[in-house]
């Protein structure tokens, strides 16, 4: 099977869950070994990190974020709701896909409601998932 490459691709995951972390890190590796990542345990960590860096993120590659929806501090929503409100330049440098354990129909449709999000997928991640996620990358 051949899964195309990330272009100076960034994977950001936002994620309370260590061994959910650790399953996207290593199905992630397992097809691309130069990948490389940024963590953040909730949707505040990575918000901070986005207002932190926004200058730097206009200019440099291109993200893909893997969003859970349910975690303390901040959840997914609350972090679409902030991400939403970010400058046009420094949205399109990321593309947000939802990768959580919920499978309810609500969450599903809700997503739909914010243009950054590129696709809902249940956990785990899986090779199936990568592959459609790096295909519709490797388009932008």
């Amino acid at each position: 099977m051949h899964i195309p490459s990330i272009k100076k691709r960034e994977i950001i995951l936002v994620d309370d869950n260590p061994i959910d972390l650790q399953i996207c890190k290593m199905v992630f590796k397992k097809t691309q070994p130069d990948v490389e990542f940024k963590i953040f345990e909730n949707g505040f960590s990575a918000m901070q990190w986005f207002a932190e860096n926004e200058s730097t993120l206009k200019q440099d590659g291109n993200y893909t974020l893997m969003l859970d929806l349910n975690m303390p501090v901040m959840d997914g929503w609350s972090f679409l709701n902030y991400f939403e409100k970010l400058e046009h330049d420094l949205k399109q440098k990321v593309n947000i896909y939802i990768l959580t354990s919920s499978i309810d129909p609500v969450d599903i449709n809700r997503s739909k409601q914010f243009p950054s999000v590129k696709q809902f997928y249940s956990k785990p991640l899986s090779n199936k998932i990568i592959k459609s996620i790096l295909e519709a990358d490797s388009s932008n």
